[in-house]
């Protein structure tokens, strides 16, 4: 239909009655879906036709939503792209394909597959590396430069779900350029407005949100492809269409390394959402049917039916509680969070008896349907950012908030105040009446004014201090707010360490700033440049010309502690004994030296005389006799030089005292004699030599048979017993004697030879057992016969027979 509107004008072709003025053919959109034109100074108002429009049927199961043109007037139907992941594995892509995975990994949620806008999402397991069980779901991001990263980290042991943007955290609600985030204790939501996207993340669980007319047929990664499709969402990086399970593991990020879960993973098959297993025929349910998971199929949540089918929620529910699982409220979570993003609030948690109660800190009450941002004492922060969530959407968020009478102070502290009135230095709430000290100044939450009053702090007077020592210097010192002012050390004024004489040494002491130097007595003596300790002896001259009478003392003087020492005149005389001594002298604190004449002994042993020596202190005993200690009876015997001692006992030794190079020397002479028997002795031929030492006699004629047992051998033949064999053995009177007819030495020598002998036999027994027959003499009887002194014996041969 069309309606013509005739408007006055002043030209003939210009309509210049509207504001801006039109030119003649010129179009514009105009409020209530209208079109005006300008034709010849008349504006006409044409209403838009739209297109008629069909409704889409979604294999997601999700309600085709109503997408209006740029105009706004018309528009058409479009299905959601919407991926759910929920308990950490069960996983439905935008096109309603439902699967299980499990791995520790990083892995493409969302890629383009043609790059259009920059976006990309992926997800990752980061383990704490303090607790290695706690490894929170991490969400990353990016968009164009700006890369976002929804996680949770352990507070006080409970974990709490934290962003980071660009590696720096913030506090929702945030926002910059192209991204907004707010949210609660339980969920954040992150709006990229540019491009209509929204990400919901709860810990275990979180949905992805695209528009469909943005990324239709251009998404690829474990979310599949958003084209409400379910043959393609499958598909892995080579373009293979795969089970889910199997292809969702191959979309890895690159450069990351990945850890095999502590638990082995649990691989469901992946089923397709058809209309059929949006309700399923009861003959097929599991025997095994939680009563928890039947509240999704309940009136509970029937409002949501109709937007989301909760058929995949019922499904996982059900596997998770029948085989173990410890999730038991997540499917009912992740169904209620996306009825939540649907415009749908269901307060839940109530029926479950318990088992899914969410329990808020002391200072916040639990709200099922709370607003999305919650109002804070900062009015712009409410109006930046409440008027933000609104225009993106009326949505409600499940989470802990402050209770009714009180408001949230900030996102940052978490704190909720009765009264926005008193803010501290620190940017925390103050309540009224509180005070505390900010800048040197006394303030306080006034109750009358309920505003910050504060008044300069107030120092106190002190004395000032007396800085008077060595060293000490004023110093102003702030102490907070107030300047005082102390003795504080300068060293450079200082004085160094004194050098001390001999016989001090230096002592330091600790003062408040400058040590003081002292040279304090050792307690030695000092004489010639040497120190001595109580009880040395001072060397002294050894060579004089007169010997002291009496005994004199000597010390050293100081002209003053610290100070240069100077020593009396102490020339020890010759003769002396000197001393340290452990008296100390009055006035140089050195110990006196102490001298006493040196007594000489004059008084020497028997065989030495006393001799002065020339030079010298004293003389020494000097040896002039010989002094023989008998062995006997330890007698002592002085023998002049010269002269000759043989003592009784011993007629053999003679002791001569001789004085050799002036040295008194005792030479021992000692006559040794020939063997003396008196037995072989001819009587009465006995004599002793003239000094009483050697006796000798004529030796008599001895010449006698002798018998032993031996063993006769002869060429390897032995006799069975020993047998009895004589020889003759003595001595024979021997003589030498001049004779002067020969003008020689005549010899006389006789021998022991035997007199008469007899033969023998023995038998002789070999080696091969043959005996033998062996004839020897038997010497009867001996005698001393005359022999030639120079001649020899022979032998003769004896005879044998074997047989």
């Amino acid at each position: 239909m069309t309606t013509v509107t005739t408007l006055a004008s002043t030209a003939t072709l210009e309509c210049s009655d509207v504001y801006p003025p039109r030119q003649n053919g010129e179009s514009w959109n105009t409020s209530n879906c209208t079109t005006a034109t300008c034709i010849e100074g008349k504006v006409t108002v044409t209403a838009t036709v739209c297109p008629n429009v069909t409704l889409p049927i979604c294999t997601n199961g999700r309600k085709p939503v109503k997408i209006y043109e740029q105009n706004g007037c018309c528009f058409h139907y479009e299905c959601e792209c919407v991926c759910n992941v929920w308990s950490g594995s069960n996983y439905m892509t935008f096109d309603g394909q439902m699967y299980n995975f499990q791995q520790n990994c990083s892995y493409y949620l969302v890629k383009e597959i043609i790059s259009k806008h920059n976006l990309t999402i992926t997800r990752s397991n980061n383990c704490d590396p303090s607790d290695s069980t706690f490894c929170p779901l991490a969400l990353s991001v990016t968009y164009q430069s700006v890369k976002a990263v929804l996680t949770q980290v352990k507070t006080s042991g409970t974990p709490t779900n934290v962003v980071y943007v660009n590696q720096k955290r913030v506090y929702p609600a945030y926002s910059n350029s192209v991204m907004l985030l707010y949210g609660t204790d339980m969920e954040i939501t992150a709006v990229i407005q540019d491009i209509n996207t929204r990400i919901v993340y709860r810990g275990s669980s979180f949905s992805i949100d695209l528009p469909y007319s943005l990324f239709g047929g251009n998404t690829e990664g474990q979310c599949g492809t958003c084209d409400n499709s379910q043959a393609n969402d499958c598909r892995s990086p080579n373009g293979q269409i795969e089970s889910c399970s199997e292809s969702a593991g191959l979309w890895t990020l690159p450069g990351t390394s990945c850890v095999s879960p502590s638990l082995p993973s649990v691989t469901a098959t992946a089923q397709p959402l058809t209309s059929s297993s949006h309700h399923p025929n009861p003959t097929t349910q599991p025997t095994c049917k939680p009563a928890i998971c039947e509240l999704l199929m309940s009136s509970l949540f029937t409002p949501c039916h109709s937007f989301i089918s909760p058929a995949p929620f019922v499904s996982s529910c059900t596997y998770e509680i029948c085989n173990g699982g410890n999730d038991t409220c997540s499917s009912l979570e992740a169904y209620a969070a996306e009825c939540s993003n649907a415009g749908v609030c269901i307060d839940w948690r109530s029926d479950t008896n318990g088992l899914c109660e969410h329990r808020c800190p002391n200072n916040k009450v639990y709200m099922a349907c709370g607003p999305s941002v919650e109002p804070t004492c900062n009015d712009r922060y409410n109006r930046k950012f409440q008027a933000d969530v609104t225009s993106s959407a009326n949505y409600t968020q499940e989470g802990c908030f402050c209770p009714q009478g009180t408001t949230l102070f900030n996102t940052v502290y978490d704190t909720c105040v009765a009264s926005c009135d008193c803010v501290g230095p620190d940017g925390k709430p103050k309540q009224p009446g509180e005070t505390w000290t900010s800048e040197c100044s006394s303030c306080e939450c006034d109750q009358d004014s309920m505003s910050v009053r504060c008044e300069p702090v107030t120092c106190p007077e002190v004395q000032k201090p007396n800085c008077s020592e060595p060293g000490q210097q004023l110093t102003n010192t702030s102490q907070g707010c107030c300047t005082t002012q102390t003795c504080e050390c300068n060293l450079n004024p200082c004085a160094g360490p004194v050098t001390c004489p001999l016989g001090f040494q230096l002592h330091v002491s600790n003062r408040t700033c400058c040590p003081s130097y002292e040279c304090v007595p050792k307690g030695v003596c000092v004489y010639d440049m040497t120190e001595f300790k109580p009880g040395a002896k001072i060397p002294t001259p050894q060579t004089v010309t007169e010997a002291p009478l009496e005994e004199v003392s000597f010390a050293a003087v100081s002209s003053g502690t610290g100070g240069d020492v100077q020593e009396e005149s102490f020339i020890p005389a010759a003769c002396q004994e000197c001393y340290c001594s452990p008296d100390t002298h009055p006035t140089t604190k050195l110990n006196v030296i102490t001298c006493r004449p040196v007594v000489c002994h004059t008084n020497c042993s028997e065989g030495f005389e006393y001799q002065p020596a020339a030079g010298q202190c004293c003389g020494s005993c000097v040896q002039k006799r010989c002094i023989l200690t008998t062995s006997g009876n330890n007698t002592v015997q002085i023998i002049e030089v010269n002269n000759t001692f043989v003592p009784p006992g011993d007629k053999c030794v003679q002791y001569t005292c001789e004085e050799i190079n002036g040295q008194i020397v005792m030479k021992e002479t000692r006559t040794s004699c020939p063997p003396f028997n008196p037995l072989d002795c001819e009587p009465g031929t006995e004599t002793t030599d003239a000094s009483g030492c050697c006796t000798t006699c004529r030796l008599q004629s001895v010449c006698q048979v002798e018998s032993q047992q031996i063993i006769v051998e002869v060429n390897h033949c032995v006799s069975a017993v020993p047998v009895n064999v004589t020889s003759c053995v003595g001595h024979c009177r021997s003589s030498s004697m001049y004779s002067a007819a020969a003008n020689s030495m005549m010899h006389q020598c006789e021998c022991c030879h035997e007199a008469t002998t007899s033969m023998k036999q023995v038998e002789l027994t070999c080696a091969n057992g043959s005996t033998l027959q062996h004839s020897y003499s038997q010497v009867e009887s001996c005698r001393c016969r005359t022999e030639t002194c120079s001649a020899g014996a022979t032998t003769r041969a004896q005879r044998r027979r074997r047989r």
